[in-house]
């Protein structure tokens, strides 16, 4: 849980729309926020719904929770490639070496080109023809 509330606070703190230099300031609404000139946008689960503003070649990460050994995994069923470019294949993050740790999918993509991009990731299995079992959007804006 503190592990969790961390991830949020630094989400807040990198999404912050008009804090000053030490962090402080209002968070982000349900809109999401604006990244800073060259900061990283890291969004997580909790972010669903979200819009968040971000400069030209700044770079996007999808941080999102899995159980490892479900065969579910997160995946990108919906991105513009002219306004946000994968960078790489899907990594994982794993809490620690105990089987079916808890584990973050990771996808780094960066943000190409001016324009809106409407991300859909998909919580899924990679075989069969089941619906996901979750769904997060957000809303990347490029400037």
């Amino acid at each position: 849980m503190i592990r969790h509330g961390l991830a949020l606070a630094a989400l807040t703190l990198i999404a912050c729309n008009g804090c000053n230099n030490n962090g402080s300031g209002p968070p982000p609404g349900p809109s999401g926020g604006q990244v800073p000139a060259g900061g990283e946008l890291v969004v997580h689960v909790e972010d669903d719904g979200k819009a968040f503003d971000v400069a030209r070649g700044s770079p996007v990460t999808f941080k999102l929770a899995s159980n490892a050994g479900t065969g579910y995994q997160w995946m990108p069923a919906a991105v513009d490639p002219n306004v946000l470019a994968q960078q790489g294949d899907k990594t994982s993050e794993v809490s620690s070496d105990v089987p079916g740790a808890p584990k973050m999918d990771v996808y780094h993509f960066v943000a190409q080109n001016p324009g809106s991009a409407q991300v859909e990731m998909d919580y899924k299995r990679a075989f069969g023809s089941a619906p996901p079992g979750r769904v997060v959007h957000v809303t990347i804006h490029v400037h």
